[in-house]
């Protein structure tokens, strides 16, 4: 049995400005609590990994930054640990993805709710990818 590397490395995240405002202007979107999910399909073969991504939180919603904080690090977490689901319905398909989750629930969940609120958005993406 192999043994999958958790990480997250830098290749991973997704930072370019142009990209991200990108995705606000003509990227897809997926509406599944506790986020809201934009992403694009790329045919850009300059990146390693299959999938870019970001997070952020509303400061309207949250006001104290330590709040935003943990929630963007239970999010970075819950991704971390699950991505491999995701990089295999994209090798499967052959396709590269750029990934931007906005937090929406009115309060500070549990890790697990946002773990498996990110596994469904994995789902909803591969329904996507195959009826594309």
């Amino acid at each position: 049995m192999q043994m999958r590397r958790h990480t997250f490395k830098k290749e991973e995240r997704l930072k370019s400005r142009k990209i991200i405002s990108e995705l606000f202007e003509s990227g897809n979107i997926i509406h599944s609590y506790p986020f809201k999910v934009l992403f694009k399909y790329s045919n850009t073969e300059n990146f390693i990994n299959p999938a870019q991504f970001a997070t952020s939180v509303s400061k309207k919603n949250y006001k104290k930054a330590v709040d935003r904080n943990r929630i963007k690090r239970k999010i970075r977490e819950a991704y971390r640990l699950n991505k491999h689901l995701l990089y295999e319905i994209l090798n499967q398909n052959n396709q590269k993805l750029y990934l931007f989750v906005i937090y929406t629930a009115g309060q500070d969940l549990d890790y697990e709710i946002i773990e498996r609120g990110l596994k469904i958005v994995f789902q909803n993406l591969d329904n996507k990818t195959t009826n594309n």
